[in-house]
């Protein structure tokens, strides 16, 4: 029987839950598959292009708030859908990252937060301003957080206490504070 992409991406997934990125490979996944490794040069002809449809896949999961909503408060939704999105599984904040850095992932949800921000006016500019500091908060917090998480586990190191809930509201509160007074509306 054969593996559907929607298969590859849940069995790629599964490995970040139960292993790590590091364990991730093209011949690992299509064991977990029960095919052989050229079997998923089917659907992706690449590593770097399963991981861009990971990413996708991953913040795909992100609800877009309802268009009736204040601007800013679509801003703070998508920003912790983005965060939940990302914590639900391990590493893939990193997946995110590398992804968007090779051009080769849609960043559909980076969109819809600078449409979310233009719509509340701010220029266009402002607005994809706003999109990086949001995303780049959410993304390099959830990394840090990920990763300190995954040498907790190992025993690399001792627990160290911090509030990365309370930096990533904190860090968001002051990027929303920033946009309100950039807004024309």
């Amino acid at each position: 029987m054969s593996n559907s992409r929607t298969d590859v991406l849940r069995a790629a997934r599964d490995i970040l839950r139960e292993h790590s990125l590091a364990d991730l490979s093209m011949r690992r996944l299509a064991t977990e598959l029960g095919v052989r490794p050229n079997a998923l040069y089917w659907h992706f002809p690449n590593k770097q292009t399963l991981l861009a449809a990971l990413a996708d896949d991953i913040l795909g999961a992100v609800t877009i708030p309802a268009a009736d909503l204040r601007w800013d408060e679509r801003l703070r939704l998508l920003a912790t859908g983005m965060r939940a999105a990302l914590l639900e599984v391990p590493d893939s904040a990193e997946v995110v990252s590398s992804s968007w850095a090779s051009g080769l992932s849609t960043k559909a949800i980076a969109a819809d937060i600078v449409a979310a921000g233009h719509s509340g006016g701010l220029s266009l500019r402002d607005a994809e301003a706003a999109g990086v500091a949001i995303c780049q908060l959410v993304i390099g917090l959830t990394i840090e957080e990920q990763t300190r998480a995954q040498m907790e586990r190992l025993g690399v190191i001792e627990p160290s206490g911090r509030d990365f809930t309370g930096e990533f509201v904190d860090g968001l509160t002051i990027i929303l504070d920033g946009a309100r007074t950039r807004a024309r509306r």
